[in-house]
């Protein structure tokens, strides 16, 4: 254990017997085990029902709604770093950095616009490098 470090809860896991699944109709769609048995890993009490909460939570539409800005702003961030690169410093020195990253924001506002202008950047689908490199093999 880590000092600091708040202990992990301890899970139980349990592995039912093999003259219990074998009986079982629902065997084939239970387990996909070599074994033939299934393994069951229970949470504590309390993580369980911090972890139910939590995901009846999700279901609400304030949730959503307050989601729907997280992954708003997750995708600005993710933009800046593809677009700028403001992930690595092309230079020492705080003074550098800083100014790297005064000119990477109005850089990327000018990118969101011209995409805005010229395309409709809700629907324009994210190819990754490999998928460009394949299309640039097939050309």
């Amino acid at each position: 254990m880590v000092p600091g470090h708040p202990a992990r809860p301890q899970r139980h896991r349990d592995r039912l017997r093999r003259s219990d699944c074998r009986s079982c109709p629902s065997r084939a769609s239970c387990t996909s085990s070599a074994r033939g048995t299934r393994m069951l890993t229970l949470r504590p009490r309390e993580l369980h029902e911090r972890t139910t909460t939590a995901r009846a939570e999700q279901d609400t539409k304030s949730w959503r709604t307050r989601y729907a800005l997280r992954a708003g702003i997750e995708g600005t961030v993710n933009q800046a770093l593809d677009t700028t690169g403001i992930r690595q410093a092309r230079c020492h020195g705080l003074p550098k950095v800083t100014l790297q990253h005064t000119f990477s924001a109005p850089a990327l506002n000018i990118v969101r616009l011209d995409a805005w202008w010229t395309t409709d950047p809700l629907r324009k689908p994210r190819t990754s490098r490999l998928e460009r490199l394949s299309h640039q093999f097939a050309s």
